[in-house]
């Protein structure tokens, strides 16, 4: 529920398609950024100084290309990072800011890595331009940590993935600052810098457990992250006392080195908690004033979904019970017919509780005007049908004048239930954010690939039982509907507006049948199926219409997709 209000309080031309899950990657690597600042620095002067310097050249250029791919993945987005670009125009000014300081800063990096003689100018350079570098930085991640804190529903803990990760920065800060004191490059700065550092490192750390208001932190009390914020501790206990006995002997450098070593075993762990913390967000639920947010529109919300649901199901219904004509009149499975009488009133069940309300179904009576017209025409185009599928029925599909009038008018029918789905659709946006609308959505088409299930078997029986041809061309563009439309409902649109699934059980519901509809696809595009092929493939679509409703009704109850 958490990413459905956060989502409704963002604008979204601002930060399109940016869910929970992929803005805390975002505050995390940008997070991060600040510290490579630091991390180059530090490696920059290890280098300098002598200490493990073929070591430090390879680390030096591996942190300085990282942090150029996640610049530009900040900027342009990069699936493997996991970024996705932001459409805020002021995060992208600010990104071209950080841009043109790193592009010269980046220069005087590559040239410590791949030159034996360098000149004090170029350590000067770093020593003079990494502060600004990480000042810019720095002001990028609260500009998207203010996306999170956004309006008066806060998601708190974007304050707390961004300290969190601020706190891998001072690790390499702190070594740095270590080196140039050693190295008497403003030593009186250095120390001073290096005490503040200390101190922050030391309240952001109590933060992270318990909170601070000062520092605008929320705490934690899931047992994983404090379980690892007790291994950070443990690590900065260790390696206080070392930083004064460095500071006390500056020419050991051997000492100087544990403490390096030490700072970077800190960072990792610290970088571990970090990413525990982006992990865990939508398990924290920490959103101001949440509860009452959800109380308000949770009940009406449930019953859109539901009611869009059934509407999509009656879809479905049209096709399924043409299907099972056929399959009556041809006696290809049985006990269709039996099933062509229970879908027959299943579907005129539904439809007279849109009207009337039906409590068995959880329907109340529609009281809107195009609604109830809509229904009326349902009401008189279904009569007829009605009569001709249980003449197939009663028949036992020996009535093959009424078949024809199955054939001839279900997609009409389809059609106009089609219509009242998307008049329930367009009744509900009065009250739903774009998240709301976005989950409407996602019923909808997810319920339509339930209908295409039996659309495409009708029309595969169609061609291949009754010998029209015609129906050919309908056939596979329902096929590339349902294959479009079901990776859609994996991985996102941004054309539809449509997040990708992120919920576990709809993405291993989804995952479940696009493995079943991989079996079954072929079967619809290879002429001339013998008998055995057949009645496999018509005993499969029922499961596949089964899976794919799980995946509806998952999608209806759920309050995150």
């Amino acid at each position: 529920m958490y990413k459905i209000i956060l989502a409704a309080m963002l604008l979204f031309s601002s930060l399109f398609a940016m869910n929970d899950k992929e803005l805390a990657v975002t505050i995390n690597l940008s997070g991060k950024q600040r510290m490579l600042t630091q991390k180059m620095s530090k490696e920059a002067l290890l280098i300098k100084l002598g200490i493990d310097v073929e070591q430090n050249r390879k680390k030096l250029q591996k942190t300085s290309e990282l942090f150029d791919k996640t610049l530009k993945g900040l900027q342009r987005g990069d699936a493997s990072l996991g970024l996705v670009p932001t459409e805020n125009r002021e995060i992208q000014a600010k990104l071209k800011e950080v841009q043109k300081l790193w592009e010269p800063f980046y220069k005087k990096i590559k040239e410590v890595y791949t030159q034996k003689n360098l000149s004090n100018g170029t350590f000067k350079y770093i020593e003079e331009n990494n502060l600004p570098l990480l000042k810019k930085m720095n002001e990028v991640v609260y500009m998207y940590a203010a996306i999170g804190n956004k309006g008066g529903n806060k998601l708190k803990m974007a304050t707390d993935i961004n300290l969190a990760g601020k706190q891998r920065m001072l690790t390499q800060k702190m070594g740095k600052d270590l080196l140039l004191y050693q190295a008497g490059i403003k030593p009186k700065k250095a120390l001073k810098d290096l005490a503040e550092s200390m101190k922050l490192f030391d309240k952001t750390l109590k933060g992270l457990y318990d909170g601070d208001k000062e520092l605008n932190l929320v705490g934690t009390k899931l047992p994983n992250i404090r379980r690892q914020l007790d291994k950070v501790k443990a690590l900065w206990e260790e390696v206080k006392p070392k930083i004064v006995k460095a500071i006390k002997n500056k020419n050991n450098l051997q000492l100087t080195k544990e403490v390096i070593t030490k700072l970077d075993e800190t960072k990792e762990e610290m970088n571990k908690a970090v990413y525990m913390y982006a992990n865990s967000i939508n398990r924290q639920k920490q959103v101001f004033k949440l509860n009452a947010i959800i109380s308000s529109f949770m009940s009406k919300k449930n019953k859109a979904k539901h009611l869009i649901n059934l509407a999509g199901k009656q879809r479905m219904l049209t096709q399924r019970i043409s299907k099972l004509a056929i399959e009556c009149s041809y006696h290809l499975i049985p006990k269709s017919c039996t099933k062509l009488e229970q879908y027959v009133t299943l579907y005129q069940k539904t439809l007279l509780g849109f009207k009337n309300g039906d409590k068995d179904l959880d329907l109340t009576a529609q009281k809107d005007s195009k609604a109830v017209a809509q229904i009326d025409k349902l009401l008189k185009m279904w009569k007829p049908f009605d009569e001709a599928a249980l003449k197939v029925q009663h028949s036992q599909g020996a009535d093959k004048k009424a078949l024809e009038y199955v054939m001839a008018h279900n997609e009409e029918l389809l059609k106009e239930s089609n219509k009242l789905v998307k008049i329930f659709s367009a009744l509900n946006q009065n009250f739903a954010n774009y998240i709301d609308n976005a989950q409407i959505k996602l019923v909808d088409i997810a319920g339509r690939q339930r209908m295409l299930t039996q659309k495409m078997t009708k029309e595969f029986l169609a061609i291949n039982q009754m010998g029209k041809k015609e129906y050919k061309d309908k056939m596979q563009k329902t096929i590339k509907l349902f294959d479009d439309s079901l990776k859609m409902l994996i991985n996102g649109s941004k054309e539809q507006m449509l997040p990708k699934a992120t919920n576990p059980k709809i993405k291993a519901q989804l995952v479940k049948v696009t493995k079943l509809w991989q079996k079954i696809m072929p079967f619809y595009n290879k002429n001339g199926l013998n008998k055995k092929e057949l009645v496999l493939l018509l005993e499969a679509n029922p499961i596949l219409l089964k899976e794919m409703n799980k995946a509806v009704n998952l999608i209806e109850v759920s309050t995150e997709y």
